[in-house]
């Protein structure tokens, strides 16, 4: 299924929308997973914030998503607002600066714009955050880092 740059035919993408995300050459995409800065597995138990500088945000020649699934099966994570992602393609609000914070919790947080907040049940579910990073720059992947999601509160 994973073909040269530039020779993904119709069949290959009609297959990635129905068995979903299968991988695209790392020239086109990458998908590093955020973890904890305490190196505990993410549980919708709690609230997280994912906080990126202007240097830090992820290095995209396109674009760049973060995107909430269920560890257990891999899926979207039900929510009544039916928001899986923040990023360049799914909306999102950069801070004065040009960093931004993103916000895992149950409740929107007082002050975050919607944009920026993947709601959550408040249930004991492992999380999975992924980031889609399309057209990355490959040079700059050697030395960036992945961010870190912080718990919020106990």
């Amino acid at each position: 299924m994973f073909q040269p740059k530039g020779e993904t035919d119709l069949t290959t993408v009609l297959a990635m929308s129905v068995i979903g995300p299968i991988g695209m050459p790392r020239e086109e995409a990458v998908y590093p997973a955020v973890g904890t800065a305490d190196g505990e597995q993410m549980n919708a138990l709690h609230d997280y914030v994912i906080r990126m500088t202007q240097d830090e945000l992820p290095p995209a020649g396109a674009f760049w998503s973060l995107t909430l699934y269920d560890l257990a099966n891999g899926f979207f994570i039900p929510n009544e607002r039916k928001k899986y992602s923040v990023g360049e393609n799914a909306g999102m609000q950069l801070s004065a600066d040009g960093g931004i914070a993103i916000y895992v919790a149950a409740e929107q947080p007082a002050g975050v714009p919607a944009e920026n907040w993947l709601p959550i049940e408040r249930e004991d579910e492992a999380l999975n955050l992924i980031l889609r990073i399309y057209e990355p720059d490959l040079e700059r992947m050697t030395t960036w880092t992945a961010p870190k999601a912080e718990r919020i509160g106990g």
